[in-house]
């Protein structure tokens, strides 16, 4: 792994730029979130396969289908999300709810935003503002949030005064509100946006990397490195804030099964640990790896590459397809203002055939 300090300009030579933390191409919003009208938050399921769902529309109402494509919950809502934890988030009479894996209403539709349950938690939003729910629908941290996301590591990063500190589950503010932005701990660390760039704190709270040169945008860490991006462009970090991967690319993803998606020159290829380009840049936008698969853009459908052969792994292209999740990904076909949505297997067959 390459361990060279680089000659980056120091933070007061570089004028504070604001960024999210990925760029413009790799922050694409998916068209099922739009459709459903729900948060960007998705939590893992962690329940048995036979009662995993996956919401689907039919005839302009959602529900859920099994694993196996057969109709579990009878379409009957205004959106509907992932399941995550056993329970999925439904849309009725404009409010949010949750069902389980049988269709009862487990939870009632009260809720103006509904997001999905990540460690025992689900951030809510009432009149009050954000708060957090339990399984069974209790109020564990009351709403006084302005915004709030999922909780990660036992810490839920949430906004007051416009600034963004982290709660932990008994709802104490364990890091005062402080940053302009901050993403969800990730081994240990979270990125936090401060006055002088984007640096990583540790669960206390304190800083854990702050180097000498300018972040402007970061990401997650994943097995031991996080994207970043300077004025030079993207690259990725140790825990120890070493520039590890010089920031050469013009866009980073997260490493997932020993790769990650880059770009160069308006092309996405993948590369391994060490920096080195295993997969050229060719496609116009990428994913990361999930299941050995990852979707890939070419030209403008997509498909997905295969981890073992590092070669296009099925015949069928689509309008827009997501990263495979318990042995299912979700496509989108037909127009991009009112997509058809359907899922597929890891050979690429139909489970559940393109429907809206």
């Amino acid at each position: 792994m390459i361990r060279t300090r680089l000659p980056f300009r120091m933070k007061s030579q570089i004028p504070h730029r604001r960024s999210g933390w990925l760029p413009a191409g790799w922050m694409m919003v998916l068209l099922a979130t739009l459709a459903a009208g729900c948060d960007l938050f998705e939590g893992d399921d962690t329940t048995a396969p036979a009662d995993r769902r996956y919401p689907v529309r039919l005839d302009e109402a959602w529900g859920y289908i099994s694993a196996t494509g057969r109709m579990a919950i009878v379409p009957r809502y205004e959106a509907a999300m992932p399941f995550a934890e056993g329970l999925g988030a439904v849309q009725l009479g404009g409010l949010w709810g949750y069902v389980d894996a049988a269709g009862t209403l487990k939870i009632p539709p009260v809720y103006r935003v509904a997001t999905p349950f990540a460690e025992g938690l689900a951030a809510v939003r009432g009149d009050a503002g954000y708060g957090f729910i339990d399984r069974n629908g209790d109020v564990v941290i009351d709403p006084q949030f302005e915004l709030a996301r999922p909780f990660a590591e036992g810490r839920a990063a949430v906004r007051l005064g416009g600034l963004w500190g982290y709660v932990d589950a008994a709802g104490t503010l364990v890091i005062e509100p402080r940053f302009s932005d901050a993403r969800p701990f990730a081994e240990g660390l979270a990125a936090v946006e401060s006055t002088d760039g984007w640096i990583y704190i540790d669960r206390d709270g304190g800083i854990a990397i702050d180097p000498p040169f300018t972040i402007e945008a970061a990401g997650d860490f994943a097995g031991g490195l996080a994207p970043f991006a300077t004025s030079d462009g993207w690259g990725y970090l140790d825990r120890r804030g070493n520039p590890v991967i010089a920031p050469r690319f013009e866009a980073a993803g997260p490493f997932a099964e020993g790769l990650a998606p880059v770009a160069q020159n308006g092309r996405y290829g993948y590369i391994d640990r060490t920096g080195r380009l295993v997969v050229p840049p060719q496609f116009r936008d990428a994913r990361p790896f999930a299941e050995g698969l990852a979707a890939v853009r070419l030209n403008n459908r997509w498909t997905f590459l295969s981890k073992t052969s590092l070669r296009i792994a099925m015949e069928r292209h689509f309008m827009l397809a997501e990263p495979f999740r318990d042995g299912l990904a979700r496509v989108f076909t037909g127009r991009e203002d009112d997509p058809e949505i359907g899922y597929i297997d890891r050979q690429g067959a139909y489970v559940w055939y393109p429907t809206r």
